[in-house]
């Protein structure tokens, strides 16, 4: 009885030392997690503010011409530039597609032309103005931007085409949703463009998002459009109907397609093709299949099982002397 008797209070003590640990260690853990968030958010919240982006710099009238003239950057701690000498022109209103392996400066170009980086060596003009000289607000109320993984907030579909621009309407919301393609599937939806929208949005498919994105990039009419991998994370069938519509989308303005997927260039007007941050040519589709070694390579990589339009020039084997 003596032994039993022990045990249990034993177990009793045991109990009222460990609950407050178990309590302390929920503690620090959350302490952690909650430490985690505020650095992100200080991150932030802590960045130096654009210093010519609202007052400083010159406004004009935004055309869609770009040309990068003898351009070298690199991001801050590498010592191999991102950009080596970078030289190329887009004439206005020209479908352009940007291709090349991973970490070839694809995205750089697509940043550096919103005005993100700009401590970068030689030029980048807009319309013959050099971009460090124009005012960042300025500049992007004349771009469109559609990323890969574009964020949709809770609340309705218009609510997130609109995304809080003053002064447009619904009907601005229904012309965006019609010309990126969005508008039929909003149209079935019970509520229409008043369908509320979970965040993450699950119930929405990932071709059905990059359409709302899209539009929401159109919204404002930009005189450039940049696409930066904007269906890579798509499945074929989705990919194919965004595609369709960027003749209709690129009407009467400058379009920056950044993609590895080859297919999804070949209506560009000329096609960029890059290689460890260096120019290795430029020239529509099927001159780069004959003479550039890289292009043709990924080419018949990706699309080995085509034999059609394209595929005829794919069949080629590469010449990669």
């Amino acid at each position: 009885g003596y032994m039993v008797g022990s045990l249990f209070a034993f177990m009793m003590i045991a109990q009222r030392v460990a609950q407050p640990l178990v309590g302390l260690a929920r503690l620090v853990e959350d302490y952690e997690e909650v430490g985690a968030a505020i650095g992100e958010t200080a991150s932030v919240l802590n960045r130096p503010l654009e210093s010519s982006s609202n007052s400083a710099g010159l406004r004009p009238k935004l055309v869609g011409e770009i040309k990068f003239n003898d351009l070298t950057f690199s991001y801050i701690g590498t010592k191999t530039p991102a950009l080596d000498r970078v030289n190329f022109d887009v004439p206005a209103g020209t479908m352009f597609g940007i291709v090349g392996r991973s970490g070839s400066g694809k995205s750089t170009i697509a940043r550096l032309l919103q005005g993100i980086n700009r401590d970068y060596s030689g030029f980048l003009k807009l319309d013959g103005v050099d971009l460090k000289e124009i005012n960042l607000r300025h500049l992007r109320q004349g771009l469109g931007v559609v990323l890969q993984d574009n964020f949709l907030f809770r609340g309705s579909i218009r609510d997130n085409i609109i995304a809080g621009r003053p002064g447009l309407t619904l009907s601005d919301a229904m012309r965006a949703a019609q010309l990126a393609g969005a508008a039929e599937f909003i149209e079935r939806m019970p509520n229409g463009y008043d369908t509320y929208i979970e965040e993450g949005s699950p119930n929405l498919s990932g071709g059905q998002k990059q359409r709302l994105a899209i539009a929401r990039a159109l919204i404002h009419d930009p005189t450039i459009l940049i696409l930066d991998e904007a269906t890579s994370a798509l499945d074929p069938e989705s990919e194919a109907v965004v595609s369709s519509n960027l003749m209709r989308i690129a009407s009467g303005r400058t379009m920056i397609i950044v993609s590895h997927r080859l297919a999804s260039l070949t209506e560009c007007d000329q096609i960029l093709v890059m290689d460890q941050g260096k120019v290795l040519d430029v020239a529509p589709h099927a001159t780069l299949l004959e003479r550039c070694a890289l292009y043709r390579q990924l080419w018949l990589q990706q699309n080995r099982h085509l034999d059609g339009r394209h595929g005829r020039l794919a069949a080629v084997p590469p010449r990669l002397a």
